[in-house]
């Protein structure tokens, strides 16, 4: 499918240094999304901050973890918020796995923005190569599958502090290996005015949800 033509704009607060990198990375990171998905964002705004005062300030929140350095609104299909933290992007390869992350959520919000948060943050991680623990432990299984479904009834704040991105990559992963990255997004898609549940993906490609996740706690559950 041809895209339209994608309008950025950036802002910078005073004192950021790497702002070719930034420019630089967004639009090879374009190029990329638009092969991955059939929708594309029209509009992308990109406010990168000095200071995690400012980040905070902008994003109108007064705590977050130490690891929060970058922010999508919730459905934003154009605004990315990112705290040029040093302490945190310790190389450009990290810094641009980050953008290539919060890019991503637009195209996916673009595409259906009523998905759950898990799946919303496990195809960022999966696109932006961020699945750093290729095992996980039983212990974070047993935290995010109280009832025996990934993700089910707990919030995504508490799976995130139990391997939660990871686990949401791991799955995305599992289920683009098994069917196919095209026609996994053309699924995800379709679930545009429900809830889509973890449940009603194997399904839709005539597999039973527990003969997939049987499979997935084999290859990855340890």
């Amino acid at each position: 499918m041809k895209h339209k033509k994608q309008k950025v704009e950036f802002i910078f607060e005073q004192g950021i240094l790497q702002r070719s990198f930034y420019l630089r990375s967004t639009n090879l990171n374009i190029r990329k999304l638009t092969k991955l998905f059939p929708v594309a964002p029209t509009f992308i705004i990109m406010q990168v901050f000095r200071t995690r005062k400012s980040f905070l300030k902008a994003i109108n929140k007064k705590r977050v973890p130490d690891w929060f350095v970058a922010y999508v609104p919730f459905r934003s299909t154009s605004c990315i918020y990112l705290f040029d933290d040093k302490n945190r992007f310790t190389s450009k390869k990290v810094l641009g796995q980050v953008i290539l992350h919060e890019m991503t959520h637009l195209y996916t919000n673009t595409l259906n923005p009523n998905l759950p948060d898990w799946l919303k943050e496990g195809i960022s991680v999966y696109v932006a190569s961020q699945i750093f623990k290729p095992l996980i432990s039983t212990a974070d299984w047993k935290k995010i599958t109280p009832e025996g479904t990934p993700f089910g009834r707990v919030s995504w704040k508490v799976a995130a502090g139990h391997n939660g991105y990871n686990i949401a990559g791991l799955l995305v992963m599992f289920f683009v290996r098994r069917y196919g990255w095209k026609k996994f997004i053309v699924a995800i898609g379709r679930y545009y005015s429900i809830r889509l549940s973890i449940k009603n993906i194997p399904p839709y490609f005539g597999e039973k949800f527990g003969e997939f996740i049987a499979d997935f706690k084999k290859q990855f559950v340890k």
